[in-house]
């Protein structure tokens, strides 16, 4: 199912940037180096990719976005674990972080800001995001996580969502999706209209799909969900 944005009313949001330039376009920040770093990598150690919807329209519930990836991160905070952070929104997904320990994840979560644009009528390039992500996965037996932090718009097509199904399951991803909006998600009779394909994206790769909301009250809880979720699967590999 394909969606669209139109005027301010229906506003969506899941991947950070650590700045933006004057013309709107995603940027690191000034002399950041977002090369992969070599690291010694334990064997056991879980691999967590965060993308975060920085889209205009997120402007009310970014800082709930951002809190709860900072959570999630500080609950993996364990030795050889490595963290990588893609934003996106109506511009290319920007690779901000990759295979950086957690303290420095952090950080990174807290320079992001809202995406700037003049365009009224976008895709959010979710799907890209989730290809950016997928190709930051160096180890193929280590545990990885990717954890989707969205309003739930995205640009897939019946093709495009088959394809990001069949490589997370080629690499053994688990895809976490956590809906972070300021408007319902769901239609009459409860029908989902926003994350339905991140929904199915979860429950295809065995990850856990959470909604959140607006505001930071459920934060802390979703945050528990979450890092268990990725913690126990881990355990299991």
């Amino acid at each position: 199912m394909k969606m669209r944005y139109f005027p301010r009313t229906l506003s969506l949001a899941l991947l950070l940037s650590p700045g933006l330039c004057a013309s709107g376009q995603m940027s690191a920040p000034q002399g950041e180096d977002i090369s992969p770093k070599k690291q010694q990598i334990s064997p056991s150690s879980h691999e967590l990719v965060v993308l975060v919807d920085i889209h205009p329209h997120q402007d009310k519930v970014l800082p709930a976005e951002l809190a709860l990836a900072e959570a999630v991160i500080h609950k993996l905070d364990q030795p050889g674990n490595m963290f990588s952070i893609i934003v996106f929104g109506s511009q290319a997904p920007v690779l901000v972080k990759s295979q950086v320990q957690a303290s420095e994840a952090i950080m990174t979560i807290r320079s992001v800001t809202l995406e700037q644009t003049q365009e009224k009528n976008y895709t959010v390039h979710l799907y890209g995001a989730l290809n950016l992500a997928f190709d930051q996965v160096t180890n193929h037996t280590r545990p990885k996580s990717l954890l989707v932090i969205s309003e739930g718009n995205d640009d897939f097509t019946g093709k495009t969502f088959k394809q990001t199904v069949t490589r997370a399951q080629q690499l053994r991803i688990a895809c976490d999706v956590a809906m972070v909006a300021d408007h319902p998600l769901r239609g009459s009779k409860a029908i989902q209209i926003y994350g339905f394909d991140l929904l199915r994206l979860a429950g295809k790769t065995h990850g856990l799909y959470a909604e959140i909301g607006e505001g930071q009250k459920k934060v802390s809880h979703s945050a528990d969900r979450l890092s268990e979720s990725i913690l126990g699967r881990a355990q299991e590999q």
